[in-house]
């Protein structure tokens, strides 16, 4: 694989999810609060509204206009005239988890949808290693990709890509930005299947 194309299918997480500056969540936006001058202000307003489970300022944009209270919780996205934050759980074990299909170098053809789609996971730790566990099922059928968290199904992300490239076909297994800590990331088993058709 010389990297020109592809599809990547990941986790991604962060140690502070609570206030992050420099990173929007983009979509999902159900209220934008009045009268908000800072992000710390915006963070309170999303803690206290029953239905906000995150929140973006944006710094660039004008007072009544500038704090976005969302419903979901939508991937991230570098950019440096936003601070967002996830609305914290009650139990401070729960660590937040996306998973995503990257489609931005999957085809050639520039009309190509090359959005990124994401589900967000609430993994909880391991009382002994304080470790969390995840597993995924990902079924590639041609042009179809789909990813289960087949433990309780929690998530699921369906999605289509054309690449035309034939390197496209291969598969690796990488860390990008990984743990910089005494944490760790372990990969307990990795299986693959060739499925037969359905059809006899």
């Amino acid at each position: 694989m010389n990297g020109s194309q592809r599809t990547n299918i990941g986790i991604m997480t962060r140690s502070n999810t609570d206030f992050m500056p420099n990173w929007d969540v983009p979509g999902w936006d159900h209220f934008n609060v009045s009268g908000i001058t800072n992000a710390f202000d915006c963070q309170a307003a999303c803690d206290n509204e029953d239905k906000c489970r995150a929140w973006t300022f944006v710094s660039t944009r004008q007072v009544n206009n500038n704090c976005f209270l969302k419903t979901g919780i939508p991937y991230l996205q570098a950019d440096t005239t936003c601070t967002s934050g996830i609305k914290r759980r009650q139990t401070n074990e729960d660590q937040l988890i996306w998973v995503y299909i990257d489609r931005t170098l999957s085809q050639l053809n520039p009309g190509a949808g090359r959005y990124s789609l994401a589900g967000t996971l609430w993994l909880q730790s391991q009382p002994v290693s304080n470790q969390c566990f995840l597993q995924l099922n990902i079924f590639i059928d041609h042009s179809i990709i789909e990813v289960f968290e087949s433990e309780q199904g929690r998530t699921t992300i369906t999605t289509r890509v054309y690449p035309e490239d034939d390197t496209a076909r291969n598969l690796a297994v990488y860390v990008n930005q990984g743990p910089t800590t005494n944490e760790f990331i372990t990969v307990n088993s990795l299986d693959s299947w060739i499925l037969d058709s359905i059809w006899t």
